[in-house]
């Protein structure tokens, strides 16, 4: 029950107030993070639709305003002008949201040490960089694409060349019809100018983004033979495109369609030949990648500090499972649904270790008896399926591998085809007796058993050759802007695998940290052989994004979904959900073991000051305290909680802990902290 202030209060609050069980949730790991001085992560999952960006953007504002920041780079504003230049650049609508992430972001808010945020780091994973020239049957474009020709000014829109816009377009970029979607498209482009004058772009930054956009119109707008030469059906258009970017038609020609020593190569070692569909599509996702990665650059530019930070909080939200079956679609899932739900099993599978796997070998470790039995089904079994590599370079024909190898050893096999790529993956996991995979009977189609068997989603192989193998137009394309009269190209240093990747640049000590885990993931192993795999890199974007927050003190947001699209209570929706999670199983261990526990160095910094022999003999060891604040948090100071041997504290097995209820703190007994008897 609230009383009137209260509700009012509520009232006048903005939309990115977070609710009173995602503030409590903020504090916690602020106190966390100041106390504990490490890495916190936060990470949202769910499907798609269930407003995982949404509790992550209301987690990032309430995280700032009850910290606090300083200097001129961080402040609430600029974070909010950074989440929209992402929604309209990075999401689409759908019949779930109208925006619907597709690629994965990793918020990193530094924090000084005195607990304000003094900076800011961005850095973003685009998995499947065919979004912007396929569209998905329910979706459109990206919403920058509408915003922009709704919203472009009339000098500008000449300038473009978009005074008179073609009626169809091979990317399915479609203009604004009805007043009120011009009206809404309108207002959303306003805002994202705001936005970025928030974040310090430049007229001529702005300039720039607004050609590129409008030369991958254009580029759809002229299309490409689908038999015959390779060439444009359009070339008004392709013109355009060519006028636009700034470069010469015949040098723009040749980068999409004349591959010169690249073609030769692949005709005489029997590889594919690319179809000019494939060559057009190809150049319109570089184009995108390079600006999509350029605006991150400009964001970190902007939020970027140079004060030394004590500890970091990283934000994580990933586009959600998606299964046509959820919009009740006949169709069956793709590309793109496949590279999400893959990152999505692999931070469901960091959940399941982190939650269960790693506890119990603690209590293993530390020999703490508890009565529980780890949950049989998990994630891994699916995560396999997808990207468990060959035991060695050159492995047999019959050791089990996933389907992201498969697809890449099949791509380079003359003769190969999708129908031999899905009949040996399901051999694989067929024979091993395995519940990850299964060949369906329409032809070119299986089943992946996604959330643990609880939501299995039917994907289509067809034409994925075409979208895994390596294109020579995308990597013009970066050639093309350089060598542009009219773009700018910020000089980043980045990895051959790291296309689709944002972010990678930085000069605090924070985030070259992250940088070098995501640089290291990339380039050592796997990597090194693979380098030009596109299945492969997948999978390696998604090790990268583990790897970074694995460090990290991990904090899950579980997102669901309790009402389906007619507005009523889906009862069977939400257990499928509630399902997945295995959230039982971990309020069942939380209450069985102990999950607070503290490590003997943090045991050291906390209580060492109530033992006054201890302070004296290693005064020179440990850092001084106050001794009167660690006694603030007992409540009698009468008797001695701690007995200490004539060993020194390092050796662990002299620590003797006994109950004293009267002096310990009454957090400690919230812990259930053990006592360690001394030996002998």
């Amino acid at each position: 029950m609230f009383d009137s202030r209260f509700v009012g209060t509520l009232m006048r609050q903005s939309l990115w107030d977070a609710p009173p069980a995602l503030a409590a949730l903020v504090k916690r790991v602020y106190v966390s993070m100041v106390g504990s001085r490490r890495d916190h992560s936060v990470c949202a999952v769910g499907r798609s639709g269930t407003g995982k960006t949404t509790a992550c953007q209301a987690f990032t504002h309430t995280l700032l305003r009850q910290a606090g920041t300083t200097g001129d780079n961080i402040s609430v504003e600029r974070v909010q002008a950074m989440f929209t230049v992402l929604r309209s650049f990075g999401c689409v609508s759908s019949q779930h949201s109208d925006a619907s992430s597709r690629f994965a972001t990793v918020f990193s808010l530094d924090f000084n040490h005195a607990g304000q945020a003094a900076a800011g780091h961005l850095q973003t994973m685009m998995l499947d960089k065919w979004r912007v020239c396929q569209k998905t049957p329910g979706e459109s474009n990206f919403l920058v694409f509408s915003q922009m020709l709704a919203g472009l000014s009339t000098e500008m829109r000449t300038e473009l060349q978009l005074h008179q816009l073609p009626e169809t377009n091979s990317f399915g970029i479609v203009h604004p019809t009805k007043v009120e979607e011009k009206q809404r498209a309108s207002v959303a482009f306003t805002k994202l100018l705001a936005a970025m004058e928030t974040l310090g772009f430049s007229a001529g930054e702005q300039k720039a983004i607004w050609h590129v956009l409008a030369g991958i119109y254009h580029l759809g707008a002229a299309g490409a033979c689908k038999v015959g030469r390779r060439q444009f059906v359009n070339f008004d258009s392709a013109q355009a495109s060519s006028s636009v970017l700034g470069v010469e038609g015949e040098e723009f020609q040749t980068a999409i369609f004349k591959h010169h020593l690249r073609q030769l190569l692949q005709k005489a070692t029997g590889g594919p030949r690319l179809s000019a569909v494939q060559c057009v599509e190809g150049m319109a996702a570089g184009l995108y990648e390079e600006v999509f990665t350029a605006i991150v650059s400009l964001i970190n530019r902007a939020l970027s500090g140079p004060q030394l930070t004590l500890a970091s909080v990283m934000v994580v939200d990933s586009p959600g499972l998606r299964n046509p079956r959820h919009s009740a679609e006949e169709r069956a899932a793709g590309w793109s649904e496949l590279c999400h739900n893959y990152l999505q099993e692999r931070l469901l599978e960091h959940q399941h270790t982190h939650t269960f796997r790693h506890t119990l070998d603690r209590y293993t470790q530390e020999k703490i008896p508890v009565q529980f039995e780890c949950p049989e089904s998990s994630p891994t079994e699916v995560v396999s399926a997808i990207d468990q590599p060959p035991p060695q370079v050159r492995a047999a024909d019959g050791d089990p591998r996933g389907l992201l190898w498969i697809l890449d050893e099949e791509m380079v096999t003359p003769g190969a085809s999708e129908n031999g790529a899905l009949e040996r993956v399901c051999q694989y996991y067929s024979n091993a007796g395995r519940r990850g995979m299964r060949q369906c009977e329409q032809p070119l189609q299986c089943e992946i058993n996604h959330l643990m068997g609880c939501d299995p989603v039917r994907y289509d192989l067809t034409s994925w050759f075409g979208l895994i193998q390596n294109n020579p137009s995308a990597l013009n394309a970066t050639c093309l802007l350089q060598n542009s009269s009219a773009m700018f190209t910020p000089t980043v240093s980045v990895p051959p695998l790291c296309r689709g990747l944002g972010g990678l640049e930085g000069s605090s000590q924070r985030s070259l940290q992250r940088n070098g885990t995501i640089r290291k993931t990339l380039s050592g192993g796997m990597a090194a052989i693979r380098r030009h795999s596109q299945c492969i890199a997948v999978k390696l974007q998604a090790d990268a994004l583990v790897n970074l927050i694995r460090r990290a003190r991990p904090v899950f947001l579980q997102c669901v979904s309790a009402k389906n699209d007619g507005g009523t209570f889906d009862v069977p929706s939400l257990r499928v959900q509630l399902q997945s999670t295995q959230i039982l199983s971990a309020l069942q261990l939380y209450r069985t073991g102990y999950p607070e526990h503290m490590t003997l160095s943090d045991f050291r910094c906390h209580f060492q000051a109530l033992s006054p022999p201890i302070m004296k003999r290693y005064a020179s060891m440990f850092v001084s305290h106050d001794e009167r604040k660690v006694r603030g948090h007992s409540s009698s100071h009468t008797q001695t909680a701690c007995l200490w041997s004539s060993e020194p504290m390092s050796c662990f097995p002299s620590l003797c802990l006994r109950r004293w209820r009267s002096c310990w703190p009454s957090w400690i007994w919230t812990k259930r902290a053990l006592l360690w008897a001394p030996v002998g």
